[in-house]
């Protein structure tokens, strides 16, 4: 199973960015294995690229933080891919916590009707979280 994380820095050891559009790095992650498969620096490459990027790989789901409409519909919506909030974390240990049932979903993007700011900032919480 392949899963994505949106890094400051190549490896394991790269940090998950604050948001998708921060990320310096696409890491595409062997979950089974624990190990990096591919590594695409950000360059020249938009997040709708990066997205893409995603998807061409049959991810299981993004490691990131909020992510703007344009490319959170290509994971989300044709990818189905997906998303788990795991700003701040270590890729590994984003990757362990995600396996291990510890990590949020992120269920819209940045200002859609599922993020309670009205700056255009996903604040981290979302509708759908606090019915339950």
């Amino acid at each position: 199973m392949y899963i994505a994380a949106m890094t400051d820095a190549p490896g394991l050891d790269g940090i998950v960015s604050k948001t998708f559009a921060d990320a310096r790095y696409l890491l595409i992650l062997d979950a089974e294995k624990a190990t990096v498969v591919t590594t695409y620096p950000r360059g020249e490459m938009d997040d709708c690229a990066l997205a893409n990027k995603i998807v061409q790989h049959d991810c299981e789901a993004v490691l990131c933080g909020p992510i703007e409409e344009p490319p959170f519909i290509i994971i989300a919506d044709e990818g189905c891919v997906t998303r788990y909030q795991a700003s701040g974390l270590r890729a590994g240990t984003a990757l362990e916590e995600m396996l291990a049932y510890h990590l949020g979903m992120i269920p819209d993007f940045i200002g859609g009707t599922g993020c309670h700011s009205g700056e255009g900032e996903c604040d981290g919480r979302h509708a759908d979280e606090d019915e339950q």
